[in-house]
């Protein structure tokens, strides 16, 4: 049948997790392809790895806003980044040439730089510039997503829209979770909220997200907060909130945290833990996929970070699933906000907007497109 070769990049949370959400669908199919997995943290030595350290770095950093997030949005695009990122993958590229016949990558950076059989992984709605790459396939979750990478020059053969790429396990309890969660919204039961926070730990976020968990934590919600895998940043966090809660001389509230010292662990956390959830408070990035093809009533942390934020957020915003907190005055009302769309319908409109409008079973479409391209 072939082989297949999947590398990725662990910089961020989404471009990884849809890698393995494609390599879980093709196991799940069949046991006869043998997929290869390769970490280009590890494949890299030297001043290579130390270069990819440096960039995941830079990541964080880039998720704080202003001076910093145009460097790194620089870095991630064209020019001089881009060159040394293909110099700095030379041992990656080596190890593809070993005849594998598709390859499998996570991140556009990766996809622009390395040379064989590229088949990128593109879970996001969004489709900003850095994206279009001239590789074999780009696998995208929407026809609007291909049509803006068609609006970049990539050829449209060289397109596969996959459907949205949500964990296989979530697609296969969605119809019967989103029930659940339609008829919590549909009573005056106490809702559960889910905060996350992205990977890079942007602190224009997590400044709303404290002052959101101190609001919701006055009224009868349960709180479930996500905090990621950096050990060091959750502690941090937890101080602030803490601090923060101490100050406002806030009731005592029932708030389950929820992280893991690596992401494969940390997801495996999120999905068992999603269907609980009857709304959500995150950034516009990979969660967006959650709102528009779960049905989960998205609260949108602003500013917008990255490349891919304002597009998701304009994509959720027009399905009707997303409400916007723009401001800390916002997130310090969070719960009178909340309440009052939940006692006028709007949050059980709102998922219903967000399910059954688009496929969510992206990466068992992947998987298979893949499996018979190879026989």
């Amino acid at each position: 049948m072939g082989s297949v070769l999947a590398v990725n990049l662990e910089i961020g949370l989404g471009h990884p997790n849809y890698l393995d959400y494609v390599i879980h669908a093709i196991q799940n199919l069949t046991s006869e392809l043998p997929i290869e997995y390769i970490e280009v943290f590890n494949q890299e030595k030297g001043l290579a790895q130390y270069f990819w350290r440096f960039s995941q770095n830079l990541y964080c950093l880039g998720a704080q806003g202003g001076f910093y997030t145009e460097c790194y949005n620089q870095f991630r695009t064209m020019g001089k980044g881009q060159k040394l990122a293909r110099y700095f993958l030379n041992n990656t590229q080596k190890y593809i040439a070993n005849n594998h016949q598709v390859v499998l990558v996570s991140h556009p950076i990766l996809a622009r730089n390395l040379i064989g059989n590229i088949w990128y992984i593109h879970g996001e709605i969004a489709a900003p510039r850095e994206c279009a790459c001239r590789v074999n396939k780009i696998i995208v979750p929407t026809e609007v997503t291909k049509q803006r990478l068609i609006n970049y020059g990539v050829e449209p053969i060289a397109i596969f829209v996959s459907g949205l790429l949500i964990a296989p396990d979530l697609v296969i309890s969605a119809d019967q979770n989103f029930q659940n969660r339609l008829s919590r919204l549909q009573s005056s039961h106490p809702l559960t909220i889910g905060f996350f926070i992205s990977g890079a730990y942007p602190q224009p976020h997590i400044e709303k997200i404290i002052e959101g968990i101190i609001s919701v934590s006055k009224d009868n919600y349960r709180i479930i907060v996500f905090t990621g895998t950096n050990q060091k940043k959750n502690r941090d966090f937890i101080k602030k909130l803490n601090k923060k809660q101490r100050l406002n001389i806030k009731p005592q509230s029932t708030i389950l945290f929820i992280q893991s010292k690596n992401r494969n662990d940390y997801q495996k956390r999120v999905n068992r833990l999603l269907p609980l959830l009857d709304i959500f408070v995150a950034a516009s990035h990979e969660h967006t996929n959650w709102a528009v093809g779960l049905g989960i009533p998205m609260f949108v942390l602003f500013p917008m970070i990255g490349s891919y934020a304002m597009e998701n957020y304009q994509f959720a915003k027009q399905q009707g699933v997303a409400y916007p907190i723009s401001t800390i005055n916002e997130a310090q009302n969070l719960a009178p906000i909340i309440k009052d769309l939940h006692n006028s319908g709007t949050l059980a409109q709102m998922a219903e907007k967000g399910f059954g409008k688009l496929p969510i079973n992206g990466a068992h479409n992947t998987a298979y497109e893949l499996i018979k391209t190879l026989k």
